[in-house]
């Protein structure tokens, strides 16, 4: 006999999807009774979270790695609830995700079920609405393929992003006659867009005229790698990524001058001044905070701007741009770059070694801490030696707060020559920010590429909200290392309150043994207090080894990360 979470499964095995992240409860329960009939033929199987919130990380993860859907479902009531946080968190970032959550049965709606979330009770359909593409309760079974093909739509559309299905427990149980969904999937297709020749001509005429360019790279510009590194190997141009689009070039490429906004480097803004840049090429990024170092007007914010994308939204702050142009960046640049893929005068870098030593082409707050080799761990030294010694294919991700700070600053990117142009190996969850991000999308990353290393950089302060994940890649025997920076604070916060002249308040953490905490998890750990000690880890050992790992890292907590276009912002100078 199938079900309705038959049916529902197998649209999404079309769709190449592996596992749903969730949390089993009683209302949900007939779609995990479908997991596992679809886990004994070989199917979809359940990944379970710990906490809802972890399960929609997880599905954001495994979404990020593999390009295909993610997928989460909770319970009805708290399970729902739970789960708003990391759907936010996708919606912000625009990330195809599919969010199943449960309803008591349609019949007792309004009779005060245990967890009753419908519209006579905690209303979770409506909390959904502001942070979702699609969402709607299913309120009769015959609704249910219709309203999940559109859900599938919604969040692999160019503007991409999670939608919410709502559906009751009678009918996530109803029967039906084949399992086998009728509906054609080719309409989910990520189509390109393409510009207009008139938007094309106008490119060509504002790029012709100027010698100095500087192109941003944004995360939407991931399908136009090759494109525009054509482009600016060949004219000269300079190149910076924003936070979001770090991980798309490598460290060592001679026209990379770092990254702009938060977090960022000087290089990058120099860059981008009126004297190094007549135009300002900006590819797939949203203009918000994060991308334009505080709304910096001297930067990109100016009418220089040359801003593409394929989503609309992304275009909605250009207000003060040159050239505002939609349509897949891709075949924005197809015809240029093919004119200048063997143009003499290009410049290619050379084929990247393993130990090869960052760019000196981007400068980077306080070198020498970098290279610090006793006492105390200092967090640049620490990020620095990392990211030289981790395989090139290892996937990082560095979570909220001065993780993220230090992550964006001192990591040095590598990508191998055999990795996709597209693919970035360098994931922060930036919009929206929720601490403890990382650990449940670095479980999701690590379920998808299987035997490959992944490393997630969190703070205390995030481990103890959401450090319990780590037990899911342990039953999951999923290779992740887990570097807690552990300072005994809310790192962020006070360096924040410190750096506004606000009081020191409510930054202050227990000191904890985070080594001590995962061994009683039977998770294998380590704890670092000295520059000797990590100089002398085998972390290419480490990262060999299946299964979790986590590393207790004692930082120095005096250091202060690059936040200074954040407290621009927080103390109202721009």
């Amino acid at each position: 006999m199938y079900e309705n979470g038959d049916l529902i499964l197998s649209y999404l095995e079309r769709l190449g999807v592996e596992y749903i992240f969730g949390v089993p409860g009683g209302s949900i329960e007939p779609l995990f009774n479908a997991l596992a009939r679809s886990e004994r033929r070989g199917g979809i199987r359940p990944i379970i979270a710990r906490h809802e919130t972890g399960a929609a990380f997880m599905a954001e993860g495994y979404a990020r790695e593999t390009g295909k859907l993610g997928v989460c479902c909770s319970t009805s009531g708290p399970g729902a609830t739970n789960m708003l946080t990391g759907v936010a968190s996708a919606y912000t970032d625009g990330i195809p995700m599919l969010v199943i959550t449960a309803q008591t049965s349609l019949e007792k709606f309004g009779q005060g079920s245990f967890q009753e979330t419908s519209c006579t009770g905690i209303n979770t359909v409506e909390m959904f609405s502001r942070c979702t593409r699609y969402n709607t309760l299913v309120s009769h079974s015959a609704q249910l393929e219709p309203k999940l093909l559109q859900a599938i739509s919604h969040t692999l559309s160019n503007q991409p992003g999670p939608a919410h299905l709502s559906i009751p427990l009678d009918v996530m149980r109803q029967p039906v006659d084949n399992a086998a969904g009728k509906g054609n999937l080719r309409a989910f297709i990520n189509h390109d867009v393409a510009p207009s020749q008139e938007a094309l001509q106008l490119i060509l005429n504002e790029l012709a005229i100027v010698a100095k360019v500087t192109v941003v790279l944004g995360e939407g510009a991931a399908g136009a790698i090759n494109e525009l590194l054509a482009l600016v190997e060949a004219r000269g141009w300079q190149l910076v990524t924003t936070p979001r689009g770090k991980g798309l070039v490598d460290s060592s490429h001679p026209a990379h001058r770092g990254v702009f906004g938060f977090a960022g480097h000087s290089s990058a803004v120099e860059a981008l001044k009126p004297e190094n840049a007549e135009r300002v090429l900006v590819i797939g990024t949203a203009l918000d905070e994060v991308s334009t170092c505080g709304w910096d007007p001297s930067t990109i914010l100016s009418d220089r701007m040359i801003h593409l994308s394929d989503n609309p939204e992304h275009l909605s702050r250009s207000t003060v741009a040159r050239l505002v142009v939609l349509g897949s960046p891709r075949l924005m640049l197809k015809p240029f770059a093919k004119m200048l893929a063997n143009d003499p005068k290009r410049r290619r870098p050379a084929p990247r070694t393993e130990n090869e030593p960052p760019s000196q082409n981007i400068t980077i707050d306080n070198p020498n801490k970098c290279l610090v080799t006793k006492g105390t761990i200092k967090p640049q030294a620490l990020m620095t030696r990392m990211s030289e010694v981790c395989p090139q294919d290892t996937r990082v991700l560095m979570d909220t707060g001065n993780s993220f700070l230090w992550g964006i600053h001192y990591w040095n990117i590598k990508k191998p020559a055999e990795l996709a142009p597209a693919k970035s190996l360098f994931h922060i969850g930036i919009s929206f920010a929720s601490m403890g991000w990382a650990i449940g999308a670095s479980v999701g990353v690590a379920a998808a590429v299987k035997s490959k290393p992944v490393v997630c950089f969190t703070g205390d302060g995030s481990y103890l909200m959401s450090g319990q994940e780590i037990t899911t890649a342990l039953q999951e025997n999923l290779n992740v290392l887990l570097v807690v920076l552990n300072d005994s604070a809310l790192g962020m916060v006070r360096h924040g309150q410190g750096l506004s002249g606000g009081e020191l308040i409510g930054n202050a953490l227990p000191k904890v043994n985070f080594a001590d905490m995962a061994k009683a998890m039977s998770v294998k750990s380590r704890r670092l207090e000295t520059m000797e000690e990590l100089l002398a880890l085998d972390i290419p050992a480490i990262l060999a080894e299946p299964g979790p790992y986590l590393l207790d890292v004692v930082v120095d907590g005096d250091e202060i990360p690059p936040m200074g276009s954040r407290m621009k912002v927080l103390t109202g100078a721009v």
